[in-house]
């Protein structure tokens, strides 16, 4: 039998080894900005809807990510859940790269550090579902001001509590409420949110919309999301919804754990509703926002909450989920021009 050639095998081990190194380093060579900006922490979105979010001023931060590009360019914000957004590193040093490939910006938005917060998966009272909308519009207005961007192509994808903002910022009454100056997201893709907060009457900005949810999800169920969306396809707004099959929460970072022992879960406290008035009343009123966020979310879980779910990567699901994001967004901020 012939020897291989070793000069050969070294090369080829070369380009491995490139390649690899490569691919990890894609997000940190790219045009890298750090943004810094106010924002606001109300308790509910009656506070938004009223204007009179402007309560408990915070500096909050994230990284914005540049496409090696001229003239302006389309971005979307990448917004984290309950868990800090250094656990979703490896995440955003995979996606990011592919969406600045397509001549996309990236901005990881982060909620917590300027807040001293490490986490709120143990307990959800420490940041209202309201200042988290005001961030994530925070964000979009500052986003807006900057030349390299075209404001009209701003998209906003999220993970868990972030999916829930990257689906309740489609809402026109929040737009309407002037949170980023009277603009609004282009497009809205949550992956694995719970869609158990659900308005009671639709009135949406008819961005286009994409749910990415798992079959197996215990944390936050995908039969809310599946009737959810149902509904708004019926009244006419373009949502579309994947569930991956044998799949749990969190699939898209291994975090070397198959379950989260003390993490909040409300999976089996049914939908919830956002009224006209933006309040969130549970339970057939036993529990809303008007007792306060701190108060709603202790007597929900007091009643029907429960701690432990589980947490499971998924290689299939996650790679899918990065192609799935970058044809959505590329179709949404680029093709539809």
């Amino acid at each position: 039998m012939k020897k291989p050639n070793c000069l050969w095998c070294l090369v080829f081990t070369a380009l491995v080894l490139f390649n690899s190194i490569h691919a990890k380093e894609g997000i940190a060579k790219s045009n890298k900005i750090n943004l810094e900006f106010t924002t606001y922490t109300p308790g509910s979105l009656s506070e938004i809807y009223s204007h009179k979010w402007k309560v408990k001023p915070a500096k909050i931060s994230g990284s914005l990510y540049l496409p090696n590009s001229k003239g302006k360019v389309p971005v979307v914000i990448l917004y984290h859940g309950s868990a800090h957004p250094s656990k979703l590193k490896l995440w955003f040093d995979d996606v990011i790269p592919k969406l600045l490939d397509e001549k996309i910006a990236a901005f990881v938005l982060d909620s917590y550090s300027g807040r001293n917060i490490l986490n709120t998966y143990k307990n959800q009272t420490q940041l209202s579902k309201a200042a988290r909308i005001v961030d994530a519009f925070s964000a979009l207005k500052k986003l807006s001001s900057l030349d390299m961007i075209d404001k009209n192509k701003i998209g906003i994808t999220g993970y868990s509590f972030g999916g829930i903002i990257s689906m309740v910022s489609a809402d026109k009454r929040l737009v309407d409420a002037k949170l980023a100056n009277g603009e609004k997201f282009a497009a809205h893709l949550p992956v694995f949110p719970s869609c158990q907060g659900q308005f009671r009457n639709l009135q949406l900005t008819g961005a286009p919309m994409m749910f990415l949810v798992g079959e197996l999800d215990d944390y936050t169920p995908a039969k809310y999301c599946l009737s959810y969306v149902e509904r708004m396809i019926d009244e006419g707004y373009d949502v579309k919804i994947k569930m991956y099959k044998g799949v749990h929460h969190a699939w898209l970072t291994d975090f070397g754990v198959t379950n989260c022992k003390k993490c909040m879960t409300f999976a089996n406290c049914g939908v919830v509703y956002l009224e006209d008035d933006g309040h969130e009343v549970a339970l057939n009123g036993k529990t809303s926002t008007r007792e306060g966020w701190s108060q709603y979310v202790d007597t929900l879980f007091k009643i029907c909450g429960k701690r432990g779910t589980t947490i499971r990567f998924d290689k299939k699901a996650r790679n899918d989920t990065i192609l799935i994001t970058v044809d959505f967004f590329s179709k949404s901020l680029i093709s539809n021009e």
